[in-house]
């Protein structure tokens, strides 16, 4: 919209009342702050045919007066500058309580006490990298462009609890965010309860202490390192991407998982070789990696012997649950790069709890073993699938012509997820067999941390 604006194109957007504070900050982010709408009172979702008709009438007058309008670009902002300013008390304390009140204010906080970057406290982080605090790690930064430099990444470390040598780990992760592409941008501004989860591997996980045991995902004091980096980079998405709750992240219900959810592998006990060496990095390379997950389940199983038997409790879910926005859309066109036109398949992880992967070792299943049943077995009916779908037929006939004869045939199973690979296994956590399945809503890209 924005692009034809600037082309001279006359626009207009139905936005409903919800959604205004949330277009006007993309329009400003993109270089049009008198962004033309035409707001209506609620959401075309779950309305009938006869109310939208109502709200569209009611609205045209909106639609010419924007069709009309001259507008005037503005300059697309690059982020928050760093700056640094004074703040009293009566103490320390009380400065620090002032401080986290002023970031609240202006939306800088994720709602938790803040570390105060001061600049001494910046400068101590900035010593864990040979880069230069100018130096560019993203350009772009999802989902409003933010320019990140090292010391922006430095400053929402040190906010966040991290120390100097979390700062490869961090630059790494924010590498890993950007090569999450489109879907980094779509699902950070998703009215859907997904969050980036950091998936550490390699050396650094003994080197820094991150927890790959017990309570992984936290909370405790086991998993400090996990927690903080994991924060860290929600501050940045904010910070520096300006996913802002309400403006750009319009979240229906949110979820904990986004103030933090960073997980490390547990190589030691897994029945495959190290994920870095699966995503092809030498064992010696520490690696990030960044999937963009919905809150998943608990997969629960004591009993199971076979991977046949545990996989029964697995297919529970992933042969019958509809209510997940990655569930089958492959069918209906999937995601796309919009400049590229590249497919970005949505990949499901599988956290998986060593003792369920001592099941695997045993009968001798490699890791693509499972993900290939996982794909195989995953199958609903296209009925059911079609039934949660918008605009079903038409997106069907459109991006899967060779699949029409489906719209007759709605009992036929179809499978979840278009291939293998969107099923990705990641072994981590305690002893005892309770493993999660977490549904995808991105690629999942690996960088190496440069120590």
């Amino acid at each position: 919209m924005v692009a034809l604006e600037k082309a001279g194109i006359p626009t207009v957007a139905f936005t409903a009342k919800h959604f205004v504070n949330d277009a006007r900050a993309t329009g400003k982010l993109l270089g049009l702050p008198e962004l033309p709408l035409a707001v209506v009172p609620t959401t075309i979702t779950n309305q009938t045919a006869e109310w939208l008709h109502e709200m569209v009438a009611a609205a045209i007058d909106q639609v010419e007066a924007g069709l009309t309008r001259q507008l005037d670009a503005g300059a697309a902002s690059a982020g928050i500058g760093s700056q640094v300013e004074t703040i009293g008390g009566d103490d320390l304390l009380d400065c620090q309580a002032r401080l986290n009140d002023l970031f609240v204010e202006r939306e800088w906080s994720d709602g938790m006490p803040l570390i105060p970057p001061t600049p001494q406290a910046v400068e101590r982080m900035l010593a864990g990298t040979r880069l230069s605090p100018d130096t560019v790690v993203v350009r772009a930064l999802q989902p409003g462009g933010g320019i990140a430099t090292v010391e922006k990444i430095a400053i929402n470390g040190v906010m966040a609890g991290c120390k100097p040598e979390h700062m490869p780990v961090l630059i790494a992760m924010v590498k890993a965010y950007e090569a999450t592409g489109a879907n980094g941008k779509t699902q950070a501004m998703s009215t859907g309860p997904n969050a980036p989860m950091v998936m550490v591997s390699g050396p650094v996980v003994q080197k820094l202490g991150f927890n790959y045991s017990t309570c992984v995902l936290g909370p405790g004091s086991p998993s400090r390192v996990n927690t903080v980096v994991g924060r860290a980079l929600r501050l940045m998405l904010m910070n520096i991407g300006f996913a802002y709750a309400g403006s750009m992240d319009m979240d229906t219900l949110g979820t904990p998982c986004k103030y933090s959810f960073c997980v490390a592998e547990n190589a030691e006990r897994s029945p495959w070789a190290p994920w870095n060496v699966e995503k092809g990095f030498d064992k010696d390379t520490s690696t990030v990696s960044i999937a963009l997950v919905y809150p998943g389940p608990d997969v629960y199983n004591h009993t199971a012997k076979t991977p046949e038997e545990l996989m029964a409790t697995l297919l529970t879910l992933t042969a019958s649950y509809i209510g997940m926005a990655s569930v089958g859309r492959w069918l209906y066109g999937g995601r796309k790069d919009p400049e590229t036109k590249k497919n970005l398949p949505e990949q499901n992880v599988l956290l998986l709890a060593p003792t369920h992967g001592d099941i695997f070792k045993r009968a001798g299943w490699s890791r693509s073993d499972v993900s290939e049943y996982l794909y195989r077995k995953s199958r609903i009916a296209f009925g059911k699938l079609y039934s949660n779908a918008v605009n079903q037929a038409e997106a069907l006939k459109k991006t899967r012509p060779e699949l029409a004869w489906l719209l007759d045939q709605p009992e036929t199973l179809v499978a979840i997820a278009e291939s293998p690979e969107c099923f990705q296994v990641f072994v981590s956590g305690g002893e005892v067999g309770r493993s999660q399945f977490h549904w995808g809503a991105s690629e999942v890209p690996t960088v190496a941390i440069d120590e």
